[in-house]
């Protein structure tokens, strides 16, 4: 199995209310089996809002499973596999609610967004991060928007077709050729507490903001380089919070080995360094507005190398970076 696109719907605001859920089974680029479920929430309230987004009203689930029956079904599923959802932020904060709600196990799993996957593979192009309009971008035609199960056979062909368009054979080769790709544990999830854009972030630990740091500042400490260094003349960007040292200590190895530090992305940049992001500046994309123009730039032809703090620190230590 490659992956397993879902998609929850709830009935009220309590991301535990979730009322529907949709799987779509992907192997080898293909879906292989698809399931939904209707599901009776804790409570039998039902929004009118959200009812007129998905249709679902209190009868429609007054006889249908309860979560724990349903997750009964379907939890060794999720558990073993890579899951993928639009917007995953709800979906997986849904998940973990009702886990929550009911004091079951929470299993740990990689996700990933499709919001992510496809900016990858549509990148230039002005669409809206929608899942009916990234499908319809490219001609995926949605049977029943709002309806879980046909929403995860959406995401799940959304995600087929970016990775045909790259010309990858498989989502795992389609993520190693965008390593900063945010792939991300549900065991680590920040889940949102409650739906819409009152979001509760007081669960979340206080972002490391690195220092800000004047680039005229950073000067070679020496004056011999390795002209064979794979960074030497090399003109790098980091844009997010780097894990393993500070970002004035990172330029401060570049440029000792007779690297080039630059503020902002150009066309003359040749790395941009990406650490991790923090959610509530980039939002669902998953990406700063340098990694979007890198992007850009690469779609144009201009050879600059996303990479990851990983693949950074093997630079420094003059081991080629592999895609």
């Amino acid at each position: 199995m490659d992956f397993i696109a879902i998609d929850f719907e709830i009935a009220n605001a309590d991301m535990a209310s979730a009322c529907s859920i949709g799987l779509a089974y992907v192997e080898n680029n293909a879906i292989i089996k698809e399931q939904y479920f209707l599901i009776k929430p804790p409570s039998l309230s039902f929004d009118p809002k959200f009812v007129a987004v998905h249709g679902i009203t209190e009868k429609d689930v007054e006889n249908a499973k309860s979560f724990p029956e349903v997750w009964e079904l379907i939890k060794e599923d999720i558990s073993s596999h890579t899951i993928i959802a639009h917007n995953a932020q709800f979906d997986m904060s849904v998940l973990y609610a009702c886990l929550e709600k009911y004091q079951l196990a929470k299993p740990d799993f990689s996700y990933i967004c499709s919001i992510p996957i496809s900016n990858r593979a549509t990148r230039g192009a002005k669409i809206g991060q929608s899942l009916k309009d990234r499908t319809s971008y490219f001609g995926i035609s949605m049977q029943e928007h709002h309806h879980a199960g046909s929403d995860a056979r959406a995401c799940a062909e959304l995600v087929i077709a970016c990775i045909h368009s790259r010309k990858k054979i498989s989502l795992s080769h389609y993520c190693a050729s965008y390593p900063t790709l945010p792939i991300k544990q549900f065991s680590e999830l920040k889940p949102q507490n409650t739906f819409g854009r009152a979001t509760n972030f007081s669960n979340r630990k206080p972002f490391k903001k690195f220092a800000s740091v004047s680039i005229s500042e950073i000067t070679p400490t020496t004056d011999s380089f390795d002209v064979d260094h794979p960074l030497y003349e090399k003109n790098l960007v980091f844009t997010g919070d780097l894990r393993t040292l500070e970002r004035k200590d990172a330029m401060q190895q570049v440029v000792n080995v007779g690297g080039i530090i630059k503020s902002g992305v150009s066309s003359k940049t040749d790395y941009l360094v990406v650490g991790d992001q923090d959610q509530k500046l980039v939002g669902s994309e998953g990406i700063s507005s340098k990694e979007k123009k890198a992007y850009d730039l690469q779609a144009k032809g201009k050879p600059i190398e996303i990479i990851n703090e990983q693949q950074f620190l093997a630079l420094l230590k003059k081991e080629r970076v592999n895609h």
